[in-house]
């Protein structure tokens, strides 16, 4: 589990890193991206996961990595196309104020890292560790704590998303 919560740490610390010199127009359109594609990974990447499953004939026990692997596999192409789209839909850069750029990019970038984690910490959540693949039994209290918060913002956008309805449904029919 130690090694899951720096991965996280690490993971928001290059993100921030990645983003922090973009502008608010730059870092306004991944967030979007981000947050479309995280839900629609939640909802369209779990039943794919599971038709994975069933079309390799594997055992329900390994269900979780189908799921896991749907998920993901359904965010990273989605954000892709997303990132393409907007990217031709927005030629040209909005402008602002220099003064709001320069303070509201970094700001907007902190958030674009901050739910590109908590999408991270809330998967690795509601998969392989509700499968049992992974437990919170051996982890210490910082790194339970640190799991709760990171995925909060992304468990609270899907929850606003979808009033409140399935968005703790369990993933792997149990």
């Amino acid at each position: 589990m130690l090694y899951l919560t720096v991965m996280l740490l690490f993971l928001l610390f290059a993100a921030v890193a990645m983003t922090v010199n973009e502008g608010l127009w730059s870092n306004t359109i991944a967030l979007f991206n981000i947050l479309l594609a995280g839900i629609l990974a939640i909802f369209a990447g779990v039943p794919f996961g599971n038709f994975l499953l069933a079309q390799s004939g594997k055992p329900a026990e390994l269900a979780w990595y189908f799921v896991f692997a749907g998920i993901w596999g359904t965010f990273a192409l989605s954000v892709t196309v997303m990132h393409l789209a907007t990217k031709a839909a927005s030629d040209v850069r909005m402008r602002f104020v220099p003064l709001l750029d320069k303070i509201a990019g970094p700001l907007m970038g902190i958030l674009v890292a901050v739910m590109l984690t908590s999408f991270t910490a809330y998967t690795l959540e509601r998969v392989p560790i509700k499968a049992g693949e992974w437990s919170f039994g051996d982890a210490s209290e910082w790194q339970q704590t640190t799991f709760k918060y990171a995925r909060a913002p992304f468990r609270g956008v899907l929850k606003s998303f979808v009033q409140g309805e399935k968005a703790d449904h369990p993933f792997l029919g149990s």
